[in-house]
Protein backbone atom coordinates (compact mmCIF):
# COMPACT_ATOMS: atom_id res chain seq x y z
CA UNK A 1 0.00 0.00 0.00
CA UNK A 2 1.13 3.37 -1.04
CA UNK A 3 2.19 5.90 1.62
CA UNK A 4 1.21 9.50 0.67
CA UNK A 5 1.66 12.64 2.39
CA UNK A 6 -0.66 15.73 1.91
CA UNK A 7 1.24 18.62 2.73
CA UNK A 8 -0.16 22.07 2.11
CA UNK A 9 0.17 25.61 2.91
CA UNK A 10 -3.45 27.91 3.45
CA UNK A 11 -3.72 31.46 4.27
CA UNK A 12 -7.46 32.15 5.03
CA UNK A 13 -8.71 28.20 4.71
CA UNK A 14 -9.71 27.55 1.41
CA UNK A 15 -6.41 25.63 0.53
CA UNK A 16 -6.81 23.42 3.69
CA UNK A 17 -10.27 22.86 2.87
CA UNK A 18 -9.63 21.17 -0.58
CA UNK A 19 -6.68 19.05 1.32
CA UNK A 20 -9.39 17.72 3.66
CA UNK A 21 -11.51 16.73 1.23
CA UNK A 22 -8.60 14.94 -1.20
CA UNK A 23 -7.65 13.26 2.43
CA UNK A 24 -11.15 12.12 2.80
CA UNK A 25 -10.74 10.60 -0.81
CA UNK A 26 -7.09 9.16 -0.84
CA UNK A 27 -7.45 7.95 2.85
CA UNK A 28 -9.79 5.39 1.60
CA UNK A 29 -7.27 3.73 -0.49
CA UNK A 30 -3.73 3.94 1.20
CA UNK A 31 -2.18 5.26 4.12
CA UNK A 32 -1.65 9.00 4.54
CA UNK A 33 -1.10 11.65 6.48
CA UNK A 34 -1.86 15.15 6.33
CA UNK A 35 0.11 18.61 7.22
CA UNK A 36 0.58 22.18 7.40
CA UNK A 37 3.66 23.25 6.40
CA UNK A 38 3.28 25.49 9.33
CA UNK A 39 3.29 21.76 11.51
CA UNK A 40 6.20 20.83 13.37
CA UNK A 41 4.95 17.43 11.77
CA UNK A 42 6.88 18.23 8.36
CA UNK A 43 10.06 17.43 9.12
CA UNK A 44 10.85 13.63 7.97
CA UNK A 45 9.17 13.27 5.02
CA UNK A 46 11.54 11.05 2.68
CA UNK A 47 9.82 8.26 3.93
CA UNK A 48 6.56 8.49 1.95
CA UNK A 49 5.86 7.36 -1.58
CA UNK A 50 4.36 10.20 -2.68
CA UNK A 51 3.01 13.87 -2.57
CA UNK A 52 0.20 15.75 -3.05
CA UNK A 53 1.47 19.59 -2.16
CA UNK A 54 -1.56 22.62 -2.34
CA UNK A 55 -0.34 26.06 -2.39
CA UNK A 56 -3.02 29.42 -2.77
CA UNK A 57 -2.18 31.90 -5.55
CA UNK A 58 -0.42 35.31 -4.41
CA UNK A 59 -0.38 37.65 -7.12
CA UNK A 60 0.12 34.87 -9.96
CA UNK A 61 2.44 33.18 -7.79
CA UNK A 62 3.16 30.70 -4.46
CA UNK A 63 3.09 32.54 -1.57
CA UNK A 64 6.67 33.34 0.03
CA UNK A 65 5.96 30.99 2.47
CA UNK A 66 5.57 28.43 0.12
CA UNK A 67 8.83 28.86 -1.38
CA UNK A 68 10.60 29.68 1.80
CA UNK A 69 9.89 26.43 2.87
CA UNK A 70 10.93 24.07 -0.03
CA UNK A 71 14.27 26.29 -0.15
CA UNK A 72 14.93 24.76 3.34
CA UNK A 73 13.76 21.65 2.85
CA UNK A 74 16.63 18.74 1.85
CA UNK A 75 16.89 17.27 -1.21
CA UNK A 76 15.27 13.76 -0.76
CA UNK A 77 16.60 10.61 -1.16
CA UNK A 78 14.88 8.83 -3.58
CA UNK A 79 12.59 10.51 -7.03
CA UNK A 80 9.19 10.34 -5.17
CA UNK A 81 6.04 11.47 -7.53
CA UNK A 82 3.65 14.53 -6.43
CA UNK A 83 0.10 15.77 -7.38
CA UNK A 84 0.06 19.75 -7.20
CA UNK A 85 -2.42 21.83 -7.10
CA UNK A 86 -3.94 25.56 -6.36
CA UNK A 87 -6.47 27.19 -4.87
CA UNK A 88 -6.90 30.24 -6.43
CA UNK A 89 -10.03 33.12 -6.38
CA UNK A 90 -9.10 34.91 -9.94
CA UNK A 91 -6.26 33.26 -12.58
CA UNK A 92 -3.44 30.54 -11.17
CA UNK A 93 -1.09 31.85 -14.08
CA UNK A 94 2.57 29.69 -13.36
CA UNK A 95 1.81 28.96 -9.73
CA UNK A 96 2.12 25.39 -10.33
CA UNK A 97 4.87 25.71 -13.25
CA UNK A 98 6.86 27.73 -10.01
CA UNK A 99 6.11 25.44 -7.35
CA UNK A 100 6.68 21.91 -9.67
CA UNK A 101 10.45 23.75 -10.67
CA UNK A 102 11.34 24.26 -7.20
CA UNK A 103 9.78 20.85 -6.29
CA UNK A 104 12.13 19.26 -8.92
CA UNK A 105 15.51 20.48 -7.01
CA UNK A 106 14.13 18.69 -4.11
CA UNK A 107 13.86 15.25 -5.95
CA UNK A 108 9.91 15.77 -5.79
CA UNK A 109 8.23 15.21 -10.00
CA UNK A 110 5.24 16.50 -10.33
CA UNK A 111 3.05 14.00 -12.22
CA UNK A 112 -0.36 15.94 -12.04
CA UNK A 113 -1.15 19.45 -11.28
CA UNK A 114 -4.71 20.99 -11.09
CA UNK A 115 -6.21 24.76 -10.39
CA UNK A 116 -9.56 24.89 -7.77
CA UNK A 117 -11.56 28.53 -7.53
CA UNK A 118 -12.07 28.90 -4.15
CA UNK A 119 -13.36 31.96 -2.49
CA UNK A 120 -11.00 35.53 -2.67
CA UNK A 121 -9.60 35.94 0.18
CA UNK A 122 -8.98 39.98 -0.99
CA UNK A 123 -12.09 40.33 -3.43
CA UNK A 124 -14.45 39.24 -0.48
CA UNK A 125 -12.99 42.33 1.98
CA UNK A 126 -13.36 44.96 -1.21
CA UNK A 127 -16.26 43.44 -2.53
CA UNK A 128 -18.96 42.10 0.02
CA UNK A 129 -21.68 42.27 -2.58
CA UNK A 130 -19.90 39.94 -5.00
CA UNK A 131 -21.03 36.33 -4.39
CA UNK A 132 -18.59 34.32 -6.52
CA UNK A 133 -15.67 35.82 -3.81
CA UNK A 134 -17.02 33.57 -0.91
CA UNK A 135 -17.61 30.32 -2.88
CA UNK A 136 -16.04 27.66 -4.18
CA UNK A 137 -16.34 26.55 -8.02
CA UNK A 138 -19.39 24.43 -8.67
CA UNK A 139 -19.28 20.59 -8.38
CA UNK A 140 -16.18 21.20 -6.39
CA UNK A 141 -16.65 18.14 -4.51
CA UNK A 142 -16.96 15.78 -7.87
CA UNK A 143 -13.78 17.29 -9.51
CA UNK A 144 -11.88 16.66 -6.29
CA UNK A 145 -13.07 13.00 -6.41
CA UNK A 146 -12.16 12.72 -10.12
CA UNK A 147 -8.63 13.98 -10.26
CA UNK A 148 -7.93 11.74 -6.97
CA UNK A 149 -9.16 8.59 -8.66
CA UNK A 150 -6.82 10.00 -11.37
CA UNK A 151 -3.97 10.26 -9.28
CA UNK A 152 -3.91 7.15 -7.54
CA UNK A 153 -4.23 5.54 -11.37
CA UNK A 154 -0.66 7.29 -12.17
CA UNK A 155 0.94 5.73 -9.00
CA UNK A 156 -0.04 2.34 -10.10
CA UNK A 157 2.60 2.91 -13.25
CA UNK A 158 6.06 1.76 -12.41
CA UNK A 159 7.59 5.04 -13.57
CA UNK A 160 4.93 7.95 -13.72
CA UNK A 161 5.74 10.53 -16.22
CA UNK A 162 6.79 13.61 -14.58
CA UNK A 163 6.77 16.96 -16.20
CA UNK A 164 7.01 20.68 -15.01
CA UNK A 165 3.48 22.73 -15.85
CA UNK A 166 3.60 24.51 -19.26
CA UNK A 167 4.16 28.69 -19.28
CA UNK A 168 1.49 30.33 -19.16
CA UNK A 169 1.24 33.27 -21.50
CA UNK A 170 -1.19 35.25 -19.38
CA UNK A 171 1.83 35.85 -16.71
CA UNK A 172 3.25 38.18 -19.06
CA UNK A 173 0.45 40.84 -19.61
CA UNK A 174 -0.65 39.81 -15.58
CA UNK A 175 3.20 41.11 -15.46
CA UNK A 176 2.31 44.84 -13.65
CA UNK A 177 -0.11 43.29 -11.68
CA UNK A 178 1.64 40.95 -10.25
CA UNK A 179 4.39 43.74 -9.81
CA UNK A 180 2.50 45.57 -8.38
CA UNK A 181 0.65 43.03 -5.57
CA UNK A 182 4.35 41.84 -4.49
CA UNK A 183 5.65 45.62 -3.99
CA UNK A 184 2.60 47.12 -2.33
CA UNK A 185 1.34 45.98 0.81
CA UNK A 186 -2.78 47.15 1.80
CA UNK A 187 -2.03 48.75 5.29
CA UNK A 188 -4.10 46.59 8.01
CA UNK A 189 -6.29 48.90 10.12
CA UNK A 190 -7.20 47.87 13.87
CA UNK A 191 -10.45 49.23 15.26
CA UNK A 192 -10.24 49.41 18.62
CA UNK A 193 -13.40 49.65 19.76
CA UNK A 194 -13.90 46.08 18.72
CA UNK A 195 -10.74 44.36 19.79
CA UNK A 196 -11.22 42.05 22.71
CA UNK A 197 -7.23 41.54 23.07
CA UNK A 198 -7.67 38.06 22.10
CA UNK A 199 -4.17 37.75 20.19
CA UNK A 200 -5.37 35.06 17.79
CA UNK A 201 -4.06 37.63 14.90
CA UNK A 202 -0.88 37.54 16.30
CA UNK A 203 -1.01 33.60 17.11
CA UNK A 204 -2.24 32.80 13.30
CA UNK A 205 -0.39 35.61 11.45
CA UNK A 206 1.95 32.88 8.74
CA UNK A 207 4.45 36.39 8.06
CA UNK A 208 4.87 37.19 12.03
CA UNK A 209 3.09 40.40 11.13
CA UNK A 210 1.88 41.29 14.41
CA UNK A 211 3.14 41.65 17.56
CA UNK A 212 1.39 43.33 21.47
CA UNK A 213 2.02 47.26 21.77
CA UNK A 214 2.09 48.21 25.52
CA UNK A 215 -1.68 48.09 25.51
CA UNK A 216 -1.90 44.65 24.63
CA UNK A 217 -3.88 45.35 21.41
CA UNK A 218 -2.44 43.74 17.89
CA UNK A 219 0.66 46.29 16.23
CA UNK A 220 0.83 45.65 12.70
CA UNK A 221 4.59 45.55 10.79
CA UNK A 222 3.56 45.75 7.36
CA UNK A 223 6.79 44.70 6.40
CA UNK A 224 6.17 41.83 7.31
CA UNK A 225 2.67 41.05 5.64
CA UNK A 226 2.13 39.02 2.47
CA UNK A 227 -1.67 40.00 1.94
CA UNK A 228 -3.00 36.86 2.68
CA UNK A 229 -5.77 38.66 5.42
CA UNK A 230 -5.82 35.21 7.49
CA UNK A 231 -6.21 37.75 10.42
CA UNK A 232 -9.06 39.52 8.89
CA UNK A 233 -11.34 37.12 8.27
CA UNK A 234 -10.32 35.09 11.75
CA UNK A 235 -10.91 38.01 13.74
CA UNK A 236 -13.88 36.92 15.91
CA UNK A 237 -14.77 40.61 16.18
CA UNK A 238 -13.79 42.18 13.03
CA UNK A 239 -11.69 44.69 14.79
CA UNK A 240 -8.96 44.14 11.75
CA UNK A 241 -9.76 46.13 8.07
CA UNK A 242 -8.14 47.42 5.20
CA UNK A 243 -10.17 50.35 5.31
CA UNK A 244 -9.76 52.95 8.55
CA UNK A 245 -13.09 54.64 8.26
CA UNK A 246 -15.27 51.26 8.31
CA UNK A 247 -14.97 47.42 9.61
CA UNK A 248 -15.91 44.75 6.78
CA UNK A 249 -19.38 44.13 6.81
CA UNK A 250 -18.69 40.13 5.61
CA UNK A 251 -16.13 37.29 5.56
CA UNK A 252 -15.03 34.37 4.80
CA UNK A 253 -15.31 31.49 7.57
CA UNK A 254 -13.29 28.30 7.80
Amino acid sequence: MKKILILYFSGVGATKKVAGLIHERISQNCETDIFSIESENTTNIDEYDAFIIGTPVYHGAPPKAVMSYWNLMPQLSKKTPAFVYNTRGSHSLNTNRILSKKLYEKNITTIMDREYRGPASDGSIMAPFVKRFFKFEKDIEKKIDRDCIDFLELLKKDTPQGYIPHFRFGSIINAPNKMAGQLITLKIYLHEDKCIKCSRCIEQCPHSAFSIDKDNYPLYTSKNCENCYRCVHHCPKMALSLYNCRTPKKLLQY
